[in-house]
């Protein structure tokens, strides 16, 4: 391979989708010394497929990237968040509310937002990955599973009992609600869900209007659009604390439910395995990657890059060169609000992209995930018995269908563009201006208005989302318990059945 096809590649590869293809391991049995009882010899692991396993050590950046985003939800950092906020605020009121004191607030806002989209794109993209290579072993294993069932020498004896809702151990929690640990967390869910509410939004409009309202009577200065960009600097920074806590729990209830349904997936399949002496490997499973344009390409290599390393060396550069020019600056106002300008027409476009490949990454999990379950029902079908969950029942409330509207037209790649028009303008007009201090706020005040106004509206979206997710994964691990149950009892059913009929031929033989 020469130089510059290497070169290309490597430039090429952001952005370009993989079909995730593999396999359950399979759990050999055979026959061990005492009779009767079976022993796991071994397993099938398929050759270059990262296979989940939770207790699996992570590389040195993950595992950094992990605690990071933790903390960002923790009780330490909303602690060491409300210190700052309060500093901040008495500081101040002592200062008398200068320009810099408001522009600090909003540096930190915009850095916040743009750091967090870094980290949620990343996230966003490993979790996604994941999830596919999850479903894609439980739909090998169903697989191996609904073939042993139905074979005749296994299905002798089923249907005899039916498994009991009572004798299904689900130790995860509630699905919808998610298990709270505390005040705290407590705290967070009901923030969330009010952020999310009719009356956030109309106080939020009410608000900017009255806004409007007053900058005739302050000329519409410089320190009339530092008002609003320190208005929506706190209630950002505010807001997203509570946000990222009921993000972290989301995360951490979804490990959870995984692991169980891994588990209980195995013990299942070794379960049937000894039944049968079967040694099958389970079916390889491909889930091929989207058809997507040029534009959607464009915007998935753009979200690759801000979500890898190569973002965050960008990002550390431009910090080492802000705090460089400081002092030919003279650490002015100016100099403060570069950076800020810099975080907050990046991080504008950042949101958009983040956006897109959320949703577009989100209906390909349902898809995914409804494949699954229909497996799950044939099954179910097959077996006589009923499903022990139900479809999800999304909210039809009047904010969650706008947030859902909304949704779905800042996913659209005509709104990722119009992030882009909208910096282009601003730039521009901000060049005009020779970066002046009143130029750089007009760069902030638009994209920090909108980012609020959509922090608001779609979090109901997000919320319901985020519930459908952990609902589906809740029902899969209910759906195998029910299987694993249906198996041990019919299995012993079996072989009791076994045990009688080898009974009464001894006696005939006698």
């Amino acid at each position: 391979m020469t130089l510059s096809s290497t070169l290309w590649k490597a430039l090429s590869s952001p952005g370009r989708h993989h079909k995730v293809e593999c396999s359950a391991p399979t759990q050999f049995v055979t026959k061990a010394k005492t009779e009767g009882s079976f022993e796991v010899v071994g397993e099938e692991l398929p050759h270059n497929i990262r296979l989940y396993n939770p207790e699996e050590r992570k590389p040195l950046g993950g595992r950094i990237f992990d605690y990071i985003t933790q903390y960002a939800g923790s009780r330490i950092a909303f602690v060491v968040t409300m210190i700052l906020l309060v500093a901040w605020a008495i500081v101040g009121g002592v200062l008398g509310a200068p320009e810099i004191w408001q522009i600090v607030m909003q540096d930190a806002s915009s850095i916040q937002c743009y750091v967090s989209d870094s980290l949620l794109m990343r996230q966003q993209q490993n979790y996604t990955y994941k999830l596919l290579t999850i479903i894609s072993q439980l739909r090998s294993r169903v697989g191996t599973v609904d073939r042993i069932l139905r074979s005749t020498q296994a299905h002798q004896g089923m249907n005899a009992q039916q498994p009991s809702d009572m004798a299904i151990k689900d130790d995860v929690g509630d699905a919808v609600k998610m298990p709270s640990e505390n005040l705290f967390d407590r705290v967070c869910n009901f923030a969330s869900m009010a952020v999310g509410s009719m009356a956030s939004l109309a106080i939020y409009w009410g608000g900017i209007l009255a806004w409007i309202g007053v900058g005739h009577s302050l000329e519409f200065s410089d320190l009339w659009q530092l008002y609003i960009n320190t208005g929506v600097a706190v209630e950002l920074t505010f807001t997203s604390m509570f946000l990222q806590n009921t993000r972290r729990r989301h995360m951490e209830y979804l490990e959870k439910c995984l692991k169980r349904i891994m588990e209980t997936d195995v013990e299942l399949e070794l379960l049937l395995r000894e039944q049968t002496d079967d040694n099958e490997p389970n079916p390889m499973v491909c889930i091929d990657p989207p058809q997507v344009s040029r534009a959607i390409r464009a915007i998935d290599y753009y979200g690759d890059v801000i979500g890898t390393g190569i973002g965050a060396f960008i990002s550390v550069c431009v910090f080492i060169t802000w705090i460089g020019i400081g002092n030919m600056m003279e650490y002015s106002s100016d100099w403060w609000l570069v950076i800020g300008t810099y975080t907050g027409l990046v991080g504008f476009v950042d949101g958009f992209v983040l956006r897109n490949v959320y949703f577009r990454q989100d209906e390909m999990l349902d898809k995914q995930f409804d494949i699954l379950f229909d497996n799950d029902a044939r099954l179910y079908q097959f077996l006589n018995i009923p499903l022990p969950t139900k479809p999800f029942e999304e909210d039809r409330s009047v904010i969650t269908r706008i947030s859902n509207w909304m949704g779905r037209v800042c996913a659209m790649p005509i709104a990722v563009l119009f992030s882009l028009v909208v910096i282009l303008a601003l730039i521009a007009v901000a060049s005009a201006m020779k970066w002046n201090q009143t130029g750089q706020l007009l760069c902030n005040t638009p994209t920090m208005i909108i980012e609020g106004f959509l922090l608001i509206v779609l979090i109901q979206a997000h919320n319901m989302s985020n519930i459908k997710r952990r609902v589906q994964l809740h029902d899969i691990l209910i759906r195998r318990l029910q299987l694993l149950e249906f198996a041990k009892i019919n299995t012993n059913v079996y072989h009791v059945n076994e045990k009688h009929v080898h009974e009464i031929t001894q006696e005939k033989k006698h």
